[in-house]
């Protein structure tokens, strides 16, 4: 299914988190903790984002970032979704983050990013919730 037919029926929603995050590249897989979002491994690094004030043993990192989280459960076939998505915010000079858990997308970006970000989803249809 492509992202234009999706879009006849179905409302886009996402939301904002209001809790800082990171992006850390760590040494050792972290112990689980309820402040780590995701822990990402592909067999050369392992990188954890977290929400900023979880003390970490970083080789290096990204701060203050956003998330906004998109809470429509879209199918897994659907195509085009992340590109409409990244093309309308890389069009404003946004650079993002992208992760995908099974069901839901999530884009992570520079807080002093976050509020134009908002806009042009929301001038786009997006309907967003600050959380």
């Amino acid at each position: 299914m492509r992202f234009e037919e999706i879009t006849k029926d179905t409302e886009i929603r996402a939301s904002v988190r209001h809790k800082n995050y990171t992006i850390s590249k760590v040494k050792d897989f972290p112990e689980q903790n309820d402040k780590i979002f995701a822990i990402i491994t592909d067999g050369r690094e392992i990188s954890v984002v977290a929400e900023s004030d979880l003390d970490l043993d970083c080789i290096s990192q990204e701060t203050q970032l956003k998330i906004i989280s998109f809470d429509t459960k879209l199918p897994f076939d659907l195509i085009g979704f992340l590109a409409y998505i990244t093309k309308l915010l890389a069009d404003q000079d946004i650079s993002i983050f992208a992760l995908s858990a099974f069901s839901t997308d999530h884009i992570f970006m520079k807080e002093k990013y976050l509020k134009r970000a908002v806009e042009v989803l929301e001038e786009n249809g997006v309907i967003i919730d600050v959380e």
